[in-house]
């Protein structure tokens, strides 16, 4: 059985945050947002999940998350392949936010000097943690 990347359901919800937690990441985008949000789905159980948003002024990846036994299979890819395949049409850039630069450096997003982050997102600018945030920021041209 392979791996599907299938749109998420408000049924997906409470899955989508047992992965969203493993890593600490925030969960509420997915209750207020799920149809923003794909799913990775093995045998019917979700696996990873991703999110394309463009609530703000820039289209972003967000909540890009797979299970640990997951982890160097592929399934990150697909998700990220398949949201950027989505970004095409919307925008010119697709950004991230990520502590793995590494493997958004392999899919093509090249790093950008943290003090773009406050003129980027509006959360980072009024963010107390700033300097100290771990997050890189990346953008990938879209054409």
């Amino acid at each position: 059985m392979a791996v599907v990347i299938l749109s998420a359901g408000k049924a997906d919800i409470p899955q989508i945050k047992k992965v969203l937690t493993q890593y600490l990441l925030e969960t509420e985008l997915a209750k207020s947002n799920i149809d923003l949000f794909i799913v990775a789905e093995y045998n019917k159980k979700i696996i990873g999940c991703a999110c394309l948003d463009n609530s703000s002024d820039v289209l972003e990846l967000r909540s890009i998350a797979v299970l640990p036994g997951w982890k160097n299979k592929g399934v990150g890819r697909k998700l990220v392949n398949t949201l950027r395949s989505r970004a095409r049409g919307m925008s010119d850039r697709l950004y991230v936010r990520t502590t793995a630069s590494g493997f958004f450096s392999k899919m093509g997003f090249i790093e950008l000097n943290n003090s773009y982050k406050p003129n980027i997102w509006q959360d980072c600018a009024c963010c107390d943690k700033l300097k100290i945030c771990k997050q890189v920021p990346m953008v990938l041209e879209l054409r």
